[in-house]
Formats: C-alpha cells, structure tokens, sequence
C-alpha cells in the first residue's frame, strides 16, 4: 500500500496527475483518494495506491511526476495574502516535478544447506465432521448387522429346538408363543384364530401326514373321515372347533377373550387327548 498525503496552504489547490503509468515493478489493484480536509487555513488530502509487486522485476520505483498547484487566491481583483511581503504572482498555475522514488526490493534467499530436520514424532490430525459420520453410520450398521444375526441365529436355534421335539411338545411350545402375543387383549380375534387353528392343524400334519395347513374345513373333516384314527367323536369335537374359528376368520362373528380362552382350552384338551390315546396304543 502506497500513501501519498499533500498538505498545503488553504489558498493552494495541489492536483496530481494519473500515476497508473508511472510505477516499474508494480502492477495496480486499486487507488482511491479521501476527500480535500481543510482546517486551521491549511488543506489536507489522502491518496493510496494498492500495488502487487511483480516477481523477478528488475526494480521497483515510481518515476518522477510534475505536480499542479493553482492558487486561489490570485482571481482578478482580488490582492493575494501577503501582498506587501511577496512579489508579484506571474501566473496562478505553477507546476515542479518531484524525485523519483526507488523501493527496495527483497534480496536473493540464501540457499539452504545441512541435513532436513525430520520429527519422527506422529501428528495428531482431528477427524472431520464427514468421517466422524461415516465412522456413527458404519458403527450402527455394524450393530444393526449384528442385532439381525442374532435374531436370525435365535429363530433357527429354536427352529431346530422345535423340531427335534415331539408333535405334542412342538404344538404346546407353538400354543404358549401364541399367548405370549396377547392378540386377544390388542383386539386381533381373527388374527389370533387363524394363528390357533394352524397350531392344531400342524399337529395333525405331523402326527397323521394329512396336509391340514393347506386344506380348508370341510377339505380335512373329509380326508380324516377315511382315516382310522378320526372317531366319529373326535371328528364332532374337530368340527366344532374349525367351524367356531371359521365364523370369527371369514364370516365376521364378533369375538371375546372368554370365547377366546374356551378355544385355546379345546385346543389343548385335543392335543394332549390324542398325545394319550397314541401313547396308549404304542404300548399295547
């Protein structure tokens, strides 16, 4: 930054000319100038160049420039300050060059000699905002991965667990996670009927080979009615209790908890019935 400042008397107007083309070395950003200040019978005036030097210049100056001085004071007809002590003014304007101006310029560098110097010792460089959120993201992935290999490893143990129990142990294990859903109390009767009518079915699938999950009432009373197993009672009791569950799954019968409890004990009396009368007769 380059800070001319004129100060001359009130009665001298001093006017510089355009200097853009007087500076070596230098190229111009921008120059601006405050406005003239006149105060205690003397006038003062800023004017400020901003210069970028260019590198490996020759040199650095600003040449000479001639500077305008017009006083004010010499219009016709009126006396100039002083007029007893100063001669005659031969003319209002008056110019003089000034001295050029040399700026130094910065001096070759010294070269650079001995070993680098080497701190083994590690920088610690803060992670970004961007990688500590990759770093929350992978980390919750990591855990939600994990949650679902749990969960998966859980409902295979138990798969398995389950599978290598007996019909009747399969379908009590089967009945209590059914409970434990509490469908009744949410208000999911129809849910709740469908689920407890596969329990029985399955077991009938497994300990008879009748595909009872796939067929519907009236499908299975007949395909058990050709098997030996089925008594005329016990075809009586299975009909009721599919039939009773049919009109809460599709003919839209409204259902309550005290409906609810007399089907899940039917279904456990059947089951644990049957469980008996095949134990009964493996062992005669």
């Amino acid at each position: 930054m380059l800070t001319v400042t004129v100060d001359a008397p009130a009665h001298l107007e001093v006017t510089l000319p355009d200097l853009r083309d007087r500076f070596a070395g230098f190229s111009m950003a921008e120059d601006f100038a405050t406005e003239p200040v006149t105060a205690n019978g003397r006038r003062h005036q800023t004017y400020r160049w901003r210069l970028e030097p260019e590198p490996a210049a020759e040199r650095y100056r600003l040449a000479p420039f001639a500077v305008t001085v017009t006083d004010t004071s010499l219009s016709p007809g009126k006396p100039a300050p002083n007029a007893s002590l100063l001669p005659p003014p031969s003319s209002l304007l008056s110019t003089f060059a000034t001295k050029p101006v040399v700026f130094p310029s910065e001096g070759a560098r010294p070269p650079v000699t001995g070993d680098p110097e080497v701190s083994p010792e590690p920088v610690y460089i803060p992670p970004t905002a961007r990688t500590v959120a990759l770093w929350v993201i992978a980390a919750l992935g990591g855990l939600a991965a994990l949650a679902a290999a749990l969960f998966g490893l859980t409902r295979l143990s138990r798969r398995v667990r389950e599978f290598r129990m007996s019909p009747v142990d399969r379908a009590m294990a089967e009945l209590q996670r059914l409970l434990g859903r509490n469908l009744p109390s949410r208000g999911l009767y129809k849910e709740f009927y469908i689920e407890l009518t596969m329990v029985v079915r399955r077991y009938i699938e497994r300990t008879r080979g009748i595909r009872a999950p796939e067929q519907t009432t009236q499908e299975f009373l007949v395909a058990a009615a050709d098997h030996p197993s089925f008594t005329p009672e016990i075809l009586a009791q299975l009909k009721t209790f599919l039939e009773s569950a049919d009109l809460v799954k599709f003919a839209g019968q409204e259902a309550t908890p005290a409906m609810t409890d007399a089907a899940t004990a039917n279904a456990q009396t059947y089951i644990r019935a049957d469980a008996q009368r095949a134990e009964q007769g493996v062992r005669s």
